[in-house]
């Protein structure tokens, strides 16, 4: 979506602060050159952003109603995690929960409650992890109209039925090449 298209009284998502509206539009003088400046207000947060940087920082309209159930399904669909450099992965985490796109954050949420289940959660992806959480229970509460307690059990149940999916494969597995051997 064109940032151009965005104007005061528009809800839209703001990675870093969720679901917030547009109050307001500034122009401001920076490095010499004039700048328009979107304000963006969630609940407990404002933030300014310039408008040559919208696309940049992930800015974008609500999911829609099938959004959210594709993102649905998708925590239900087991991924396997692989372990790199710490660092490094670290790093790909925060620029995918800095990206707001909420297919790239349920695949994450989904990769690292799979190493929570399996004690393999190492120091800050557990924050993470949370932080994911968030995001899509305020997205999808916002565009669900129901209560971030309801959404946040139905992702936790989702979130368990992949888990259980996963091992059930995993077990799965050695019998059916067993099988083939035979």
């Amino acid at each position: 979506m064109a940032a151009a298209t965005f104007k005061v009284g528009d809800t839209v998502v703001e990675p870093s602060i969720g679901v917030c509206q547009i109050q307001g539009i500034r122009q401001m003088i920076v490095d010499g050159s004039n700048e328009d400046f979107f304000i963006f207000q969630a609940t407990n947060a404002r933030v300014m952003v310039p408008r040559s940087q919208l696309e940049k920082r992930g800015i974008r309209r609500p999911m829609s109603k099938d959004d959210v159930k594709k993102v649905t399904l998708m925590l239900r669909m087991p991924v396997t995690p692989s372990r790199g450099d710490a660092r490094a992965q670290y790093l790909e985490y925060q620029d995918t929960l800095r990206s707001g796109d909420p297919a790239r954050i349920s695949k994450l949420l989904r990769k690292l409650f799979i190493l929570d289940q399996s004690d393999d959660l190492k120091g800050k992806e557990k924050e993470l992890m949370e932080q994911a959480r968030k995001f899509l229970v305020e997205e999808i509460t916002y565009i669900e109209g129901a209560s971030k307690t309801k959404i946040t059990n139905d992702i936790n149940e989702s979130l368990r039925m992949m888990y259980k999916k996963k091992v059930k494969k995993e077990k799965e597995l050695p019998r059916e090449k067993a099988a083939r051997k035979v």
